[in-house]
């Protein structure tokens, strides 16, 4: 009977860990441009599901405007939802044609440079530039084995994570581990990402579900990738700018209501 009990409960066990998910967070800023930004990104991972929440504060404009929320759903990988939460509808549009940033390239692809070992945000890490063949865009990435379960948070979909090819290519030079810094110049400001929490708990559903939502299929407001591309514009705005494209946005979306 004890033989009984202490197998039933290392199913259980093993099947708890199994199913446990992973949340983290990470504090973001920008300089350069018009004006700095900064904010907090929050990724809720759970059975093959990804979650990320972004919420920037943006010089001139109005708490909320920065905020974005992506779902990429194991059922439907090949999809990004953009989630428009306080209208409770949805932007769809494709991970691999319209949004690069999401993709996940041919491991040869990837060139992976070693700058050497150094501390990131208390971790002891791999620091590394990786650059895809054929853009001039790279990043810096300072990844550690040090986080405890690394390998669960790598898996977690994000712009940085995620990507089993680049992972691969990490792995290959030495540098494999969970990115805890990133550091990336998007259109004239040089972005910075710091992990600042992740531990392993369990995600409810509802966190990837779109259940309550509708899908927004109207052209008279901005898109998913027009979103993305707009927020990056933002940054180079002067205040007189922003307060312009304020005005239009808030015509737009009154005289066309959800």
């Amino acid at each position: 009977m004890k033989k009984i009990l202490v197998s039933f409960l290392c199913v259980v066990v093993v099947a708890l860990l199994h199913a446990q998910g992973v949340y983290m967070e990470m504090r973001m800023g920008t300089a350069g441009g018009s004006g700095n930004m900064n904010g907090l990104m929050k990724v809720y991972s759970q059975d093959g599901n990804s979650r990320s929440e972004v919420n920037m504060n943006v010089p001139g404009m109005p708490a909320g405007l920065g905020s974005i929320s992506v779902l990429i759903l194991k059922s439907n990988p090949g999809t990004i939802y953009m989630l428009n939460d306080k209208n409770k509808t949805y932007t769809e549009i494709s991970s691999s044609s319209q949004n690069e940033d999401m993709k996940d390239f041919p491991q040869s692809d990837y060139e992976v440079t070693l700058i050497g070992k150094e501390k990131a945000n208390n971790y002891n890490c791999a620091h590394v530039i990786v650059k895809r063949k054929g853009s001039n865009h790279a990043t810096e990435m300072w990844t550690t084995t040090e986080l405890d379960g690394y390998s669960d948070f790598v898996k977690a979909k994000t712009q940085y994570t995620g990507k089993v090819n680049m992972y691969r290519a990490l792995e290959e030079k030495g540098a494999v581990g969970f990115p805890v810094r990133i550091k990336s110049a998007e259109h004239g400001h040089d972005l910075q990402i710091d992990l600042v929490k992740a531990e392993k708990r369990n995600n409810p559903a509802t966190l990837f579900s779109l259940s309550g939502y509708t899908k927004n299929e109207s052209a008279a407001k901005p898109g998913a990738a027009e979103m993305q591309e707009m927020m990056k514009k933002l940054q180079n705005m002067t205040p007189a700018e922003r307060e312009v494209w304020m005005k239009k946005m808030q015509e737009q979306y009154s005289s066309h209501p959800h």
